[in-house]
């Protein structure tokens, strides 16, 4: 992950309010993970299906306890309509 794209979710996080401490401890510091999560949206609980519909995300680890906090790039207006990071 690129530095500016770092900067661009930060940015986006902050002017949502996400700026509380960790839910687990307290801590007040978190790491943006350098890369991306897409938790992919299942139709069956039996069974996994490859490809579909998914959500991706950015994710921020406490540094103190490791708590990890997931984000959709979609709600933080990071994703272009081809589902690309802005």
């Amino acid at each position: 992950m690129q530095e500016e794209q770092k900067q661009r979710i930060i940015k986006a996080l902050e002017e949502r309010g996400a700026k509380l401490p960790c839910p687990r401890c307290g801590n007040q510091r978190f790491s943006l993970l350098n890369g991306y999560f897409n938790q992919t949206i299942q139709t069956e609980l039996k069974g996994i299906s490859i490809g579909g519909p998914s959500v991706p995300s950015i994710v921020l680890a406490c540094t103190k306890c490791g708590y990890l906090s997931q984000h959709a790039l979609g709600t933080l207006g990071l994703l272009s309509k081809d589902g690309d990071q802005k």
